[in-house]
């Protein structure tokens, strides 16, 4: 490593240990009248924070499937979890090595059954037996002379893709993505 090297990387190491004991130091001067503020007020923030995660983890949203004024099916979905969400996004996605970087890039997305699984896995367990799991709607529809292997050929038979796009954005919104009710405060400088 050269000499001019060494020296900024030194440089950038000491100029992050100083802002890391800005930090600290910030963290440290409350003062004692903000202590007892807080102190007054963490029953009421924990209160808020335990509500956030049982409101997250059981929210869900009723889904009408209504084509012409009328009214053919309804189910339920659910947010879901960051690791699911990218598992299924992982899944339906083609990678290829790019030559100059060597390095894998998505090159194609299978859309159709993306949002498929997105649907279906976001469904409520109880509307995923009813519906896409049903044996019984899988039967009448290889009768009507469709490929059914699986719950997301179900998905594909039964929606159309504009519906799915709104289900997806249904999705979306319950996995607070569309949110406007996040309130975000900016420091000014």
């Amino acid at each position: 490593m050269r000499a001019g090297n060494r020296s900024l990387l030194l440089r950038k190491k000491a100029r992050k240990g100083a802002e890391m004991a800005e930090i600290k130091a910030i963290e440290t001067d409350m003062t004692e009248k903000e202590e007892n503020i807080y102190q007054e007020n963490e029953g009421d923030l924990l209160e808020g924070l335990l509500a956030a995660a049982d409101s997250a983890a059981n929210e869900t949203v009723k889904i009408d499937i209504v084509r012409n004024g009328r009214h053919y099916f309804s189910f339920s979905i659910h947010p879901l979890s960051e690791e699911d969400a990218f598992a299924i996004r992982k899944k339906y996605t083609k990678y290829e090595k790019n030559r100059r970087a060597g390095v894998k890039v998505a090159s194609e997305v299978d859309t159709a059954k993306y949002r498929s699984s997105m649907i279906y896995n976001s469904t409520t367990q109880e509307d995923q037996e009813k519906i896409w799991n049903n044996k019984k709607l899988w039967e009448g529809l290889r009768k009507q002379g469709k490929v059914i292997v699986n719950a997301l050929d179900v998905v594909e038979a039964l929606l159309k893709p504009g519906e799915k796009d709104k289900i997806m954005e249904a999705i979306d919104d319950i996995g607070g993505y569309g949110s406007e009710d996040l309130q975000v405060e900016t420091a000014k400088n």
